[in-house]
């Protein structure tokens, strides 16, 4: 807006004011910390020889099946003087924590037991030799470690063992699998759907550039399984001090502990057919490509031999 005050003009900026926080300020956390995707990278120039070679056309299908069984895995550990005491505790644990699982319902089948190692543990100690001290390492004892598999037809039974497990004092989980019986099945309907994203981008992109469009020539498909456990994502975000102090060099500085954040992501990634629900609980994702090449129109057919030339060879090869 322009008003004119004592014979000047002044120019009035109408500035709506800012709106209170809403739903687009809850970033969480991980806001800041990722790869840059403000912005959608341009396609990349092909080469004057794949131009004019073939056309490919991809096809992407992501698929999201649930687990129809989970496998836990648990470390049974002992330490002891001997190996036979260290064997003895763990096979004592072991015995409880089958017990316990057998009063909510799980089968001893459903678990196997496998052995890891036993292991020295070293100490140092100071001594005095020739009227010195000096650090001596020794043998000190065995640690051993027994995995323990549980098969769970359920996140809510592998939760519940967890928590007897934690009861009768085993406490270090090594993995959580996830496991499907439809995996073919949903491989086989991935493969299909990519391919039929293939085929309908082939029918808009060649039916509306070229007049004539061009034979297929060759296919090339790939179908890749990601489970759960590769699909978490870990981060850390902390507000760390400028200056640490440097006037009692003699003291060694313990940092505290800054907690590393992790959750579940579930798979990122472009597919012209996808999961239409977020990602809320741990699944297995089936992802399948197929890429259709076609012959491209500037590829010069191979010139063919006249009927006289083939005469003219087929009579040296008689002669």
């Amino acid at each position: 807006m322009l008003r004119f005050v004592n014979g000047l003009a002044v120019f009035f900026a109408l500035v709506s004011l800012p709106e209170p926080p809403a739903l687009g300020q809850l970033a969480g956390s991980r806001a800041g910390l990722g790869e840059d995707a403000a912005s959608v990278a341009d396609l990349a120039p092909l080469a004057p020889d794949v131009a004019q070679g073939y056309i490919a056309i991809d096809g992407r299908a992501v698929v999201r099946v649930r687990a129809t069984e989970l496998r836990v895995v648990l470390a049974a550990t002992g330490e002891a003087q001997t190996a036979q005491e260290c064997q003895k505790t763990v096979d004592k644990t072991i015995e409880r924590l089958k017990a316990a699982w057998a009063e909510i319902g799980i089968a001893p089948e459903k678990i196997v037991v496998d052995f890891i190692a036993i292991l020295p543990r070293y100490e140092w100690s100071v001594e005095k030799q020739d009227g010195a001290d000096v650090g001596i390492e020794r043998k000190a004892g065995f640690r051993m470690q027994t995995n323990v598999h549980l098969a769970a037809k359920s996140g809510s039974e592998a939760q519940a063992a967890v928590n007897r497990a934690f009861q009768e004092g085993v406490t270090d989980i090594i993995a959580f699998d996830y496991w499907s019986n439809e995996l073919d099945e949903v491989k086989a309907a991935a493969r299909a759907e990519a391919l039929e994203a293939a085929q309908g981008k082939a029918e808009v992109l060649l039916g509306a550039i070229f007049e004539q469009r061009p034979p297929a020539i060759n296919v090339q498909e790939q179908t890749v399984v990601r489970y759960p456990d590769s699909l978490y994502h870990s981060f850390t975000n902390t507000y760390d001090e400028s200056v640490t102090p440097s006037f009692r060099r003699d003291i060694p500085l313990i940092r505290a502990p800054r907690s590393r954040n992790t959750y579940y992501r579930g798979l990122v990634g472009d597919g012209d057919v996808g999961p239409r629900e977020l990602p809320m609980s741990p699944e297995i994702s089936v992802v399948s490509t197929v890429r259709l090449y076609f012959a491209s129109p500037a590829v010069k057919p191979a010139k063919k031999k006249t009927a006289k030339l083939a005469k003219k060879k087929q009579g040296r090869k008689s002669a």
